[in-house]
């Protein structure tokens, strides 16, 4: 038995539905194993500083605003694609200049 011609090949993981490579699903992902690093290494610190004064709050504080910028920068730059995709339509190649 042979496949049938027309099926469609199923994208990768970083790919869009087109099968196009997606830079942004790429950054997305870097941006949330940056989130997940900086959050290990904010907590790692809380928890074993054995320096109790009051500079160690103001760095465990600095470290939940990092970590949370790299959650923010992780999924918000896919949804507001998505939301300019259904609002305006895909480039297409033909009005690319690259």
């Amino acid at each position: 038995m042979t496949e049938p011609e027309n099926k469609k090949k199923k994208a990768g993981f970083l790919e869009e539905d087109s099968g196009a490579r997606s830079s942004m699903r790429l950054m997305s992902m870097i941006s949330l194993g940056a989130s997940i690093m900086f959050g290990v290494m904010t907590l790692n610190a809380s928890l074993y500083d054995t320096n109790k004064t009051a500079q160690k709050a103001e760095g465990n504080s600095n470290g939940i605003i990092l970590t949370a910028m790299f959650l923010v920068g992780a999924f918000a730059p896919k949804a507001v694609q998505k939301f300019a995709e259904q609002k305006i339509g895909p480039i297409s190649n033909k009005s690319d200049p690259q």
